[in-house]
């Protein structure tokens, strides 16, 4: 019987693509491949998200690496633009409260920068009404790595025969299935909905 819900943040409570994003800060279209190639898929950016350089080292880093760009970089990693970067899933948030008032413990594991944390906690009461969480930029780790999976087991003595891990990127499914979480490549709450049937009608 599942007990703990584990969600994700990005891509499950809140939207986030960074091309879309990209979209939205009218970007020229010709920068945009290159742009979220030389952002978000480098050493750097999971430096930052887990927590080894801040957003400001990154974008100074990125920045003289990549001249040509500096004021596209620097607008793109604004904790201003945040707001664009994450809008809210507002049914999956009104879905993520309602089992938590159904009696599940819902918790948190989401590969997220030290300011993205604070936007969210700030922004949204996903943090504050979780039962806890692992948050790559604190732990210093981040999924698909096994370990910060088990950091979350460890400091909430959970059941893992009784939780269920939800994330939207199959690489962090893979490996989370392989420590023997229940899981849900996300989608939509109706797998969430399926999945919990029995419990949902009960509760």
């Amino acid at each position: 019987m599942i007990k703990n819900i584990i969600f994700d943040i990005g891509g499950v409570l809140l939207e986030y693509n960074p091309k879309t994003y990209l979209d939205k800060l009218n970007i020229k279209e010709e920068k945009r491949k290159d742009l979220n190639d030389i952002i978000f898929h480098n050493e750097e950016w999971r430096d930052c998200l887990n927590g080894l350089i801040t957003n400001d080292e990154l974008i100074k880093y990125l920045s003289n690496v990549n001249p040509k760009y500096k004021e596209e970089i620097k607008e793109i990693l604004s904790k201003d633009n945040l707001k664009y970067m994450l809008p809210p899933k507002r049914d999956m948030i009104e879905s993520y409260k309602e089992l938590k008032q159904k009696g599940y413990k819902i918790y948190l594991c989401s590969n997220i920068t030290e300011d993205t944390y604070n936007y969210i906690r700030d922004n949204f009461e996903i943090i504050q009404i979780s039962d806890g969480g692992v948050f790559s930029c604190f732990e210093h780790i981040s999924k698909p790595n096994v370990e910060i999976y088990n950091k979350l087991i460890e400091k909430y003595n959970l059941n893992i025969e009784e939780s269920m891990f939800m994330d939207d990127t199959k690489r962090n499914i893979i490996s989370a299935d392989e420590i023997g979480f229940k899981t849900i490549l996300f989608d939509d709450i109706e797998q969430i909905k399926d999945v919990l049937k029995v419990n949902w009608e009960k509760k």
